[in-house]
């Protein structure tokens, strides 16, 4: 339904914002759910925030490897 009314640029970039947020915030939320399970208060929070930075970092580094992202055609040749 999305593909109907949002250009194909607009729906990866909206694709692409929601997992960045994804991978950052709920490491955290997760973490402060074991932090109340647990009663251990700081901890399950900064290893969520630890873990959604690893993944962050981990998927922009993917993502600089993914020619289709660069905003060029890699089909055409400029002559």
């Amino acid at each position: 339904m999305i593909s109907k009314w949002l250009p194909k640029p607009y729906r990866i970039y909206l694709s692409l914002g929601t997992e960045i947020a994804l991978l950052l915030s709920l490491p955290i939320i997760i973490g402060s759910f074991v932090d109340r399970y647990f009663d251990i208060k700081p901890i399950g929070i900064l290893i969520g925030v630890i873990l959604g930075l690893i993944l962050f970092f981990f998927r922009m580094v993917s993502l600089l490897k993914d020619p289709a992202l660069d905003g060029r055609d890699t089909k055409r040749v400029d002559k």
